[in-house]
């Protein structure tokens, strides 16, 4: 069984697809369990509802981030990409606080009428977050096969 191509329109699919894996349970067919999975994905979301701790310099953010969200927007994610450390989620994930937590993160971004900037990415509109969560939320839940 290969990873699944997921695609979400809304955070409300994105709710969805996690109450489901937690209701069905699932086989990980990459590195991360669904609790690991919802604290990597909370991290960017949190930072994007309340700040980042980290931002790379403006030059940085303009030279390397700008074409960096052009191509992620376009290419997708590959497993195994270089993430901020401190997005990676521990081995012994405390499953059920991770899931409470990316829920009201997925709560508030719906209502949400200004975010943070990106910390390599920088300024974007309500709407680009959107598509770079739901693209990354799709790459990450797509690694857990859900149990029939």
């Amino acid at each position: 069984m290969e990873k699944r191509q997921l695609s979400f329109d809304s955070y409300g699919e994105v709710l969805q697809e996690i109450e489901s894996l937690e209701k069905t349970g699932y086989e990980i067919k990459g590195k991360w369990s669904l609790g690991q999975a919802c604290s990597h994905l909370d991290y960017y979301y949190r930072g994007s509802l309340d700040g980042f701790d980290h931002m790379f310099p403006w030059i940085v953010r303009l030279l390397l981030g700008k074409p960096a969200l052009w191509w992620y927007m376009r290419v997708g994610d590959k497993e195994g990409n270089p993430t901020a450390p401190d997005s990676v989620p521990p081995q012994n994930v405390d499953e059920d606080k991770a899931i409470r937590s990316i829920k009201d993160s997925l709560r508030r971004l719906a209502s949400a009428e200004r975010l943070h900037p990106s910390g390599l990415f920088g300024a974007l509109s309500v709407a680009q977050w959107k598509n770079l969560h739901l693209k990354h939320a799709a790459h990450h839940l797509g690694f857990l096969i859900p149990k029939t």
